[in-house]
C-alpha cells in the first residue's frame, strides 16, 4: 500500500462534508445512521466533533443500497 492509499484509508469526513457530498440534511444523515443505513461515526467527542471513515462514506456514496445490503448481511451473521 503506497502513501496515498494509506492516507485515504485513514482519512476522516466531517458531517458538513458528508451532507454536502450526499446533498441531504444533517437530520437525514443521523436518521440513516440510526436505521443502520449509513456508516456509524468512528470518532465522536461530545456533540460538536464527529467524524466518519472516508473509505466507508465513499463506499456508501458509490452504492448506497449495496452498502445497506452488505451491512444487513453482516448483522445477520453476528446475531
Amino acid at each position: 500500500m503506497d502513501r496515498s492509499e494509506q492516507q485515504q484509508t485513514h482519512a476522516l469526513y466531517a458531517q458538513a462534508c458528508i451532507t454536502e457530498r450526499g446533498d441531504f440534511s444533517k437530520s437525514h444523515l443521523y436518521s440513516l445512521v440510526a436505521k443502520g443505513h449509513f456508516p456509524k461515526p468512528v470518532i465522536r467527542y461530545g456533540s460538536r466533533f464527529t467524524r466518519w471513515s472516508a473509505a466507508e462514506v465513499e463506499a456508501w456514496l458509490a452504492d448506497p443500497q449495496g452498502w445497506i445490503n452488505q451491512h444487513e448481511k453482516n448483522i445477520g451473521v453476528q446475531s
